[in-house]
């Protein structure tokens, strides 16, 4: 049985808002048996494959030499490269999973970035991913707080800001996904909405609540300063309450696991 507290390991490493977060989704993955070899599509700064993995994933791909970089000091990929996702330097059938943790709305031609992925997948192979919903925007705090006050414009404006800082493409709707994933031949195996409408609104006032970490990266390297359980007794409780959440039929985001026939 997995006893890792993947809220507590995520707090004290990244933003609170961040980490509500990226904690549901670590444990929603973590309890997948993905056969091997791993594509982490997307990969980052390697720290969501280091606070929900074991052992070291096979492979880690970002075009961020940055990021690259950073995960290459974390130790939790046997192999990392600077690529787009549109154009992957793999053979066909290379891998058994490919997994992509809230990336896929962060790419513009994402059609091309799937069909390369059913390329490099098996027979067989699965891919998972996760990725904001057409609820994304709706269920935010300063959005539903504008249209209690019947401020419809502000409310549309407060969306499109954070969809604009969030650098996202595009938060579709499972009925969009799942005709764009048939297009490209991939059966969804199952799908489910997650974070409610409330824990979107802690996620919403928890970045402002989180800005004095934007300068603690700047200038110390790393999100949080004091990294103990401690320092986070007064917010966790709350953070609990959401991260142990029950299902919801409607989410600001999405969890898809599809296999490649």
């Amino acid at each position: 049985m997995n006893s890792r507290d993947y809220l507590i390991e995520h707090l004290i490493a990244i933003p609170s808002f961040r980490a509500l977060l990226r904690a549901v989704e670590a444990r929603k993955i973590a309890a997948l048996n993905l056969p091997r070899p791993i594509l982490d599509l997307g990969c980052g700064d390697g720290h969501f494959a280091q606070a929900t993995f074991t052992e070291p994933l096979d492979v880690g791909i970002d075009p961020s030499p940055h990021a690259i970089a950073e995960a290459a000091r974390r130790g939790m990929h046997r192999e990392l490269r600077v690529v787009n996702s549109n154009a992957m330097p793999f053979a066909d059938g290379a891998f058994a999973s490919v997994l992509s943790n809230s990336v896929l709305e962060h790419i513009p031609d994402v059609d091309a970035t799937l069909h390369e992925t059913y390329r490099v997948l098996r027979r067989g192979g699965v891919f998972v991913f996760t990725t904001p919903s057409h609820h994304f925007a709706e269920f935010l705090f300063f959005a539903d707080f504008f249209r209690a006050l019947r401020l419809e414009t502000l409310a549309r404006a407060y969306e499109n800001y954070f969809n604009r800082i969030s650098r996202h493409y595009r938060t579709d709707s499972p009925e969009v996904w799942q005709a764009r994933l048939a297009r490209y031949g991939f059966v969804v195996r199952e799908w489910h909405a997650y974070f409610s409408r409330a824990a979107s609104h802690l996620f919403d006032l928890a970045h402002y609540y989180s800005a004095p970490t934007l300068l603690y990266k700047k200038l110390f390297g790393r999100w949080v300063l004091l990294p103990h359980r401690a320092n986070f007794a007064l917010i966790e409780p709350l953070w609990r309450r959401y991260y142990d959440e029950p299902p919801v039929t409607k989410g600001a985001y999405l969890f898809f696991v599809c296999e490649k026939k």
